[in-house]
């Protein structure tokens, strides 16, 4: 006597079966069921485009903020090469020492006098 297996239904069997049921219906229920899924695959696309990881407002957003990195590393750039030209100036250059002492600090030679005129 031949041994007996049990089948277990597939994971794609309710599939199976409504396709069966489909195939076995009136063209009116088809066209009917066919016009639902395309508007149920249009509703996820939209869904898809507008939320999530790869969504239009979150592309717009990232790029938005990667032109305000590009714009704040160029300005911090410039920043940094001002000051390393200030820095060589300070290092090299006494008559730069001398004019930020005069125009920042506000300092003088001794018995050194300074006018100054404010006009109206």
């Amino acid at each position: 006597m031949p041994r007996r297996k049990k089948t277990k239904p597939t994971i794609f069997q309710p599939a199976g079966q409504f396709f069966k049921r489909l195939s076995g219906a009136d063209a009116r229920t088809r066209k009917k069921y066919v016009r639902w899924g395309l508007y149920f695959a249009a509703l996820l696309f939209l869904y898809g485009t507008m939320v999530g990881t790869y969504s239009i407002p979150r592309i717009v957003r990232l790029q938005l903020e990667k032109q305000a990195l590009i714009e704040a590393n160029r300005q911090e750039l410039i920043t940094l090469i001002d000051a390393e030209r200030v820095r060589d100036r300070l290092r090299d250059d006494p008559q730069f020492i001398e004019l930020i002492a005069r125009t920042q600090y506000h300092m003088i030679y001794p018995g050194e006098t300074i006018y100054r005129y404010r006009t109206r």
